[in-house]
C-alpha cells in the first residue's frame, strides 16, 4: 500500500516520463545551443517533483512542456540572453490534450449506446456470436466451442446479425437525414 508520499512520484512515472523524449527534441530544435537541455530536463522534474499536489493539472503533457519552458527561459535570463524567441500560439497548439473533446466523447457515447441497443434486438446466439468474436476477441473455433455450434454457424451467426447491425445504422441514419431536409425546406418557406 502506498502512502502519500508516494503519489507523485507514481504521477510522474505515470504521466512525465513517457512524455520525456518529445519535450527533449522539442527543446534541442527551439533552443539548438543555447541551453542544456538535459539540464533543463532534470530541473523541470525536480520542480514538477517539489509539488505538493497534482490534482490541479488536467493535461500532464502541457504542463511538463510548460515547466521546461519555463526552466529554459528562467536559464537563458540568468545567463545573459536577452533576445531570446517566446513560445507562439502555434507551437503550443502542437501540444495537445490526448483527452477527446466533449462533443466527441458525448458521440461516441450515444454511438456506443446505439450499438448495444441493436446488439440487444439481434437474436441470442447471433448476438453472443459478434460479443465473442468482436469484442472478446475469441477466434472462430473457440466461439464455437464456448457456444456448442459448428464454426459454419459461428461464421453465419456474425454475418447474418452484423448485417442487421449495420442495415439498421444506415435505415437510422437515412431518416435522420431525409428529417433534416424537410426541416430545412421549412426553414426555408417560414424565411
Amino acid at each position: 500500500m502506498s502512502d502519500g508520499h508516494d503519489i507523485i512520484p507514481e504521477w510522474i512515472a505515470r504521466e512525465i516520463v513517457p512524455q520525456e523524449a518529445v519535450v527533449r527534441r522539442w527543446l534541442s530544435r527551439r533552443w539548438r545551443h543555447a541551453i542544456d537541455v538535459e539540464d533543463v530536463i532534470q530541473e523541470a522534474y525536480c520542480r514538477i517533483a517539489s509539488l505538493a499536489s497534482v490534482d490541479h493539472i488536467d493535461n500532464p503533457a502541457a504542463y511538463f512542456f510548460r515547466t521546461a519552458y519555463s526552466v529554459a527561459t528562467d536559464a537563458m535570463r540568468r545567463a545573459g540572453i536577452i533576445n531570446f524567441t517566446s513560445m507562439t500560439q502555434i507551437e503550443w497548439s502542437t501540444v495537445m490534450d490526448s483527452a477527446p473533446l466533449a462533443d466527441r466523447a458525448l458521440e461516441a457515447s450515444q454511438e456506443l449506446e446505439r450499438v448495444k441497443n441493436l446488439l440487444a434486438a439481434l437474436p441470442d446466439t447471433s448476438r453472443r456470436v459478434i460479443e465473442l468474436r468482436r469484442i472478446e476477441g475469441l477466434s472462430r473455433r473457440e466461439t464455437a466451442e464456448r457456444l456448442g455450434v459448428s464454426e459454419n454457424e459461428v461464421k453465419n451467426h456474425l454475418v447474418r446479425g452484423l448485417q442487421r447491425v449495420m442495415k439498421s445504422i444506415a435505415d437510422t441514419d437515412m431518416r435522420t437525414s431525409d428529417d433534416e431536409q424537410e426541416n430545412d425546406k421549412i426553414g426555408e418557406r417560414l424565411n
